[in-house]
């Protein structure tokens, strides 16, 4: 006979599984919430499509859809640092609910195999377990995008301090603040420049002005050092000379780059002061001990 230990836990992994399963099947969707969120994306802009993730159709992507139908905005994701990663937040979504439902099984999977063994767990042990897990794997996804996005802005601030001074020769060869900003987008050949491009595309499109998408591009990867200089040749138009304000900028992002650094810098070395001095004394340990014996056999 199977003892209960065995089956309670076989139980509730099946139960988890089959909630997988659900969410992992196309869902029925109402009509009217479908049309509801057309008009949502179409109210919103074309620029907002500009740059977005395109459906794999993935089990992560499609676990995570049919999470968002059911939870709609009652849970919190890093949109911004999706999107500048180009992840849909379905895909994310689903990949953290499934990091999580592993780390919810697997304490319980162990469990159920130690006692068909005859030596399980104490029920309690394996609970705990599996709480611990779900919750490490939920997280884990989450500081992964957040470290990845923050590379990521990285690489954009040197690209931008670039990207300012040669708008800002353009604009000084008397080059209108259109062509200033997308033909200087078009030199470029890293991600962001390929963001910025495809921006200008859809406002071009869409009859809005290309500072106006820089703006919206920077505020929807939440990228100040793109919306700074779209404010600034917005209110200068098309006639004020700009030149001496974008120079300021590239000036003032590339000092706060190079104290960024030395704070990084600074950081690592204070971060290996702890282990260079461990190391000196175990060394001095090692040579003292063979010349302390000695001296005290002799």
């Amino acid at each position: 006979m199977i003892p209960l230990e065995a089956v309670l836990p076989a139980a509730a992994a099946g139960a988890l599984i089959g909630l997988a399963v659900r969410a992992a099947l196309p869902a029925r969707r109402d009509l009217a919430s479908v049309l509801d969120r057309l008009d949502a994306s179409q109210s919103a802009g074309p620029l907002l499509t500009s740059g977005a993730p395109q459906a794999t159709g993935s089990l992560q992507e499609r676990v995570g859809t049919r999470l968002l139908d059911e939870l709609g905005g009652r849970i919190t994701l890093p949109v911004k640092d999706l999107n500048l990663l180009r992840i849909s937040t379905a895909e994310h979504l689903g990949k953290r609910f499934l990091f999580a439902l592993y780390g919810l099984l697997l304490p319980q999977l162990l469990q159920a195999l130690l006692a068909m063994a005859g030596s399980p767990f104490p029920y309690a042990v394996p609970a705990l377990f599996s709480l611990a897990l779900a919750g490490l794997f939920w997280i884990w996804p989450g500081k992964e995008v957040t470290r990845d996005a923050a590379a990521a802005r990285l690489v954009v601030r040197h690209a931008a301090a670039s990207y300012l001074e040669r708008v800002a020769l353009a604009r000084l060869a008397n080059s209108s603040a259109a062509q200033s900003l997308t033909q200087t987008a078009d030199v470029g050949d890293g991600f962001i420049f390929i963001r910025m491009r495809q921006a200008f595309h859809q406002a071009d499109l869409a009859g809005v002005t290309v500072w106006e998408a820089l703006r919206q591009l920077g505020d929807d990867l939440d990228i100040p050092e793109l919306t700074r200089p779209a404010d600034t040749i917005a209110l200068a138009g098309e006639g004020a000379s700009v030149y001496t304000t974008l120079q300021a900028q590239a000036r003032q992002l590339r000092i706060a780059l190079l104290s960024d650094a030395k704070a990084q810098a600074n950081a690592a070395s204070a971060a290996m002061i702890l282990p260079v001095t461990f190391g000196v004394i175990l060394m001095l340990v090692f040579v003292m001990i063979p010349i302390t014996i000695t001296i005290l056999g002799s």
